[in-house]
């Protein structure tokens, strides 16, 4: 299990994905860009800007709630920072003018728990 601690470059809660900026802090990750659908990993704990704030890379998390095991989790189209199916991330794309970043985070293994395994963002033209 890879965990590891950045400063948070704005207030970041514990479960969302995040990346890592080019001055080393973390921000919530956003489908927008290609460095920032870059996740490196899902927040274990809540901070604000400056925190210490530990990261998981790959290994589980076990802390959300009504995930259907099996099913991958994708960084949201609209969202900073949150994972959804991917008819959520659909439908966010579709609400984007030129397209955006499809990133997968990692694949539900029971309601709680996310086996993180972080693939490389495509980003999907409209």
């Amino acid at each position: 299990m890879a965990i590891t601690s950045f400063r948070a470059g704005e207030a970041i809660s514990a479960g969302q994905a995040i990346y890592v900026s080019s001055v080393g802090l973390i921000f919530k990750a956003s489908s927008l860009t290609q460095d920032q659908a870059s996740v490196a990993g899902i927040a274990i704990d809540s901070g604000v800007t400056g925190d210490l704030i530990r990261v998981n890379s790959d290994a589980i998390y076990n802390s959300y709630s009504g995930l259907t095991p099996g099913n991958i989790r994708y960084l949201s189209a609209t969202t900073s920072g949150l994972l959804v199916s991917y008819t959520v991330w659909a439908s966010g794309y579709n609400l984007t003018s030129s397209g955006c970043y499809l990133e997968p985070v990692g694949r539900a293994i029971t309601s709680s728990g996310l086996a993180i395994e972080i693939g490389k963002p495509q980003f999907i033209v409209k």
